[in-house]
């Protein structure tokens, strides 16, 4: 064999070598394309089968041709055919190797779209908190708008009544004759007494409103000065109770029923606070009852101790539960208890800070027309053994 066909021969080979390396790169890169595209349609796998086909034939006929140049073909041809077939594997080299570089290029746009994406999955995910967090904004400005109003109001309208009453009570007075018999005097002082008793009454409204506003704002600020004492539960209750004699007079229909045990255990915690706490529960339970029974029941817990104010009243609609706790939230009319509203939205804020200090719990039950109940769960830690 001479040099020129063993030339030729050694082309043909390396061509062979080269459209070979094509093939696994060519695999490599369709392996490549599989990890970025999930799906491919029939079309796009069809022209990969057929393309491999041809390749996988090239190939076979780099080596058939290499069979030939060393058995039957002339030495001149052979050079001629070995040079082109090594300039076609060249060819098709080179196209795997731009197609390769392209494929690189598609993949680092691809990430960094996917890159943008995130960043703007991002963004869109702050401006929603962005909107949340200005419609919450809206809301509790609207809330403190209505509680505002609802503010002026009440101090309205304890002031009128005071500044009437005292002047009512002033020009009687300066009417008083010298001399009188005792039946007008009687008259006058019994309508003076009752006068005065709604200047009182009125005074009392007056500095429940004034005194939740700055409880509240205590408690939140940290300046709540906290008073812990030992108290007997049972007495807390005797002693709500007791401070609201006057609204179970006004409201016979109700009647109350304790349920608790002589040996009610002891709780360390601030007595005026917890029975303001009880004080706003029950006096909001004989607010919103027309009649039935009012039951304080106390029974043990997993966690501590349980108190349970139940009323037989109208009952707070079930999409109201998750509010009643909010600051400046009032129930507006149109709600079940739309009639009744009184106070500020503050009382249950009050009672649901107050228990939150101790690391207890406060939660309400209830159903339309079967009244409800309000849950006190004082824990373990601050049960005096």
């Amino acid at each position: 064999m001479d040099t020129s066909l063993i030339t030729a021969s050694g082309l043909i080979f390396l061509g062979a070598l080269i459209m070979l390396a094509n093939i696994l790169s060519y695999q490599q890169n369709i392996k490549e394309t599989d990890r970025y595209t999930s799906t491919q349609d029939d079309k796009t796998r069809h022209f990969i089968r057929i393309h491999h086909l041809f390749m996988a034939f090239f190939l076979l006929g780099y080596l058939g041709v290499l069979y030939l140049f060393m058995t039957k073909v002339h030495t001149l041809s052979a050079l001629f055919v070995s040079i082109i077939f090594l300039f076609g594997a060249i060819f098709v080299h080179m196209s795997v190797v731009i197609q390769k570089r392209m494929f690189r290029l598609l993949q680092a746009k691809n990430d960094h779209l996917e890159h943008e994406r995130t960043r703007l999955i991002s963004i869109n995910n702050q401006l929603q908190e962005e909107i949340d967090g200005r419609i919450k904004a809206e809301q509790s400005d609207q809330k403190k708008s209505n509680f505002l109003s609802l503010v002026s109001h009440e101090l309205r309208t304890p002031l009128t009544s005071i500044f009437g009453f005292t002047k009512l009570i002033s020009k009687g007075v300066a009417n008083l004759p010298q001399s009188i018999d005792g039946q007008n005097i009687d008259k006058i002082k019994k309508r003076m007494a009752e006068n005065l008793n709604i200047v009182s009454n009125e005074c009392c409204r007056l500095t429940r409103l004034i005194n939740n506003v700055l409880d509240l704002a205590k408690i939140e600020s940290g300046q709540m000065e906290w008073l812990d004492t030992d108290i007997c539960l049972k007495d807390a209750v005797e002693s709500a109770l007791n401070s609201l004699a006057g609204m179970f007079v006004n409201n016979a229909k109700v009647y109350v029923c304790i349920d608790i045990p002589q040996d009610a255990p002891v709780v360390r915690l601030d007595a005026d606070l917890f029975t303001q706490v009880l004080i706003n529960i029950i006096s909001n339970a004989v607010k919103f009852s027309e009649e039935g029974e009012l039951s304080v029941r106390m029974s043990s817990h997993e966690e501590g101790v349980l108190l349970s104010i139940t009323d037989q009243g109208q009952g707070i609609p079930q999409e109201n539960l998750s509010d009643i706790f909010d600051k400046f939230y009032i129930v507006r009319s149109g709600d079940t208890l739309g009639e009744k509203r009184q106070g500020t939205g503050l009382g249950l804020p009050i009672c649901q800070q107050i228990i939150k200090h101790y690391n207890g719990r406060i939660w309400a039950e209830s159903n339309i027309g079967e009244g409800s109940t309000f849950h006190i769960l004082l824990p373990d830690a601050i049960i005096v053994e």
